[in-house]
């Protein structure tokens, strides 16, 4: 069948509802297929990239809800996203202005569900939550050695893609440059509980961002609440109130495997990671991911398992999951 490449046509729109960019070609490149959904400044669409035609998802930032410093920040945080080339990390192909003022971002094709999803049916075996937790911590390590923080690591944030008969662990959110070790951003608890983060994100922190402290070891503690989540079935700390998750990282400490589910037979090595990632003071943690994944190789697990998961009853591959979130909004 004979592919129309039709001409990129002007953009500029001030709701979302008319659809505008459908039909179009972005420089050329990404011809715009169908709506994916989105709200705000925020949209996303299937779209094909050319000429390959490669399926793709795009994110476009709406000039009519943006002004120049939102641009440069989401193609800043676009192009710190697409330098993480790794196999557990989503892939973000292109990103680029056109002369309209459309802001786009390109990402690979990610047809899956999230960890978040997936454990709606319960816990994991642990050995298999242990090969997903090192997917993850991969994923984690190559983007700190790239100087790029995660910073909102959860199972929201983890996507479980089939590719034929093999399960792959994708991470997705990054975009945002923070400090590996220098503890130079702030951010407030109003911050955390006044719509600065994610509805899902205070579940996951680490005790210092109420501190206003932002760097690698919060990602080490989220990846340790997410193997726990994965483990027992839910997270360490559970509450409504984003305020008191805060304070609960804080002060509590999190409950052992055996007063949550007895009936789990989890190696006492396996949980000893889980809570060192999950110490108060960063100090005490691992002093990096690389420490982490060699800590979860000693305790077993590697390579088993991830095939199986796909056995499970999981929800049905979908885009929307695969690509929301990839940025901040």
């Amino acid at each position: 069948m004979r592919t129309e490449i039709h001409s990129v046509q002007p953009t500029t729109h001030a709701t979302w509802g008319a659809d505008p960019l459908v039909g179009q070609v972005l420089h050329g490149r990404f011809q715009v297929l169908a709506p994916l959904g989105g709200e705000g400044p925020m949209r996303l669409y299937r779209a094909l990239q050319l000429p390959a035609r490669r399926e793709v998802a795009l994110r476009v930032l709406s000039t009519a809800y943006s002004d120049g410093e939102a641009q440069r920040g989401f193609l800043h945080e676009a192009r710190v996203a697409a330098s993480l080339g790794h196999p557990n990390t989503v892939t973000v192909l292109d990103a680029g202005r056109t002369d309209e003022g459309t802001v786009y971002a390109a990402m690979e094709c990610v047809r899956g569900h999230t960890l978040a999803e997936h454990l709606q049916s319960g816990p994991l075996p642990w050995k298999q939550a242990v090969a997903l937790a090192r997917g993850v911590g991969r994923s984690l390590r190559h983007a700190h050695q790239a100087g790029v923080v995660h910073g909102e690591v959860s199972s929201s944030n983890v996507m479980l893609v089939t590719d034929a008969e093999h399960l792959h662990v994708k991470v997705k959110g990054f975009g945002r440059t923070r400090p590996v070790a220098a503890r130079t951003e702030r951010l407030s608890v109003r911050g955390v509980t006044e719509g600065g983060v994610p509805p899902d994100a205070p579940a996951y922190m680490a005790p210092e961002r109420a501190r206003q402290v932002v760097d690698a070891s919060g990602d080490v503690y989220s990846l340790g609440v997410v193997l726990f989540e994965m483990l027992m079935g839910r997270v360490p700390f559970v509450s409504e109130d984003p305020l008191a998750l805060v304070f609960a990282h804080h002060k509590e400490t999190p409950p052992r495997f055996a007063e949550l589910r007895p009936d789990l037979d989890i190696p006492a090595a396996v949980e000893a990671v889980v809570r060192r990632c999950l110490e108060k003071q960063p100090e005490q943690r691992f002093a990096s991911m690389g420490a982490v994944l060699e800590a979860l190789r000693e305790v077993g697990g590697e390579g088993e398992g991830l095939a199986s998961i796909m056995g499970f009853r999981a929800p049905a591959p979908r885009w929307v999951t695969a690509v929301t979130g990839l940025f901040r909004d």
